[in-house]
């Protein structure tokens, strides 16, 4: 996990939250924190989200994609689209959450409490080079795209300067 940063912005029932993947931690951040922010810490055994930070890994789409091919059960293309300005081409993939493997990176007991008779279906836009573009899945009700741009960029992901960890969030006055 060492080389692996993030910045990342998703939309949570309506609400911004922010995720930053840096030195080894993952800080976090919602609206209603104003500048505040919630480092997690993998070498913090009393943190609650440490061992998770650990398991980072799994959020890189490209190893992720890998490490569930053997539970690959089916792959469509869909067809050639437009994404962002390069030509890629759609494929659905299926898995089946039985036969993923146990280093994947995904909880499989967490799976196992949804509904997932026809697979886990993800959707993965790959341009002329086989560099992910785009991957989408839904879950639990939960539709998560992933939007990958800037390949062969280098960028700099910088860790919040105000964090605090979850145990002092804890203990702040309500």
């Amino acid at each position: 996990m060492a080389d692996l940063a993030a910045n990342i912005t998703m939309d949570v029932d309506g609400d911004e939250m922010k995720i930053v993947l840096a030195e080894e931690k993952w800080y976090v951040h919602s609206a209603d924190m104003g500048d505040q922010w919630i480092v997690s810490d993998p070498d913090d055994p009393n943190d609650p989200f440490g061992a998770a930070v650990s398991e980072m890994g799994s959020m890189n789409p490209t190893s992720q994609a890998e490490d569930i091919s053997p539970a690959v059960t089916a792959v469509k293309e869909i067809g050639e689209e437009k994404l962002d300005g390069a030509d890629t081409t759609h494929y659905e993939v299926t898995v089946d959450p039985k036969k993923l493997p146990e280093d994947a990176g995904i909880d499989t007991e967490a799976l196992e409490k949804v509904n997932l008779e026809d697979g886990l279906v993800y959707d993965y836009w790959l341009d002329a080079d086989d560099l992910m573009r785009k991957v989408s899945f839904e879950i639990a009700g939960q539709s998560i795209d992933m939007t990958m741009t800037g390949w062969g960029e280098t960028y700099e992901v910088e860790a919040p300067k105000k964090a605090i960890t979850f145990a002092e969030l804890m203990q702040a006055p309500a």
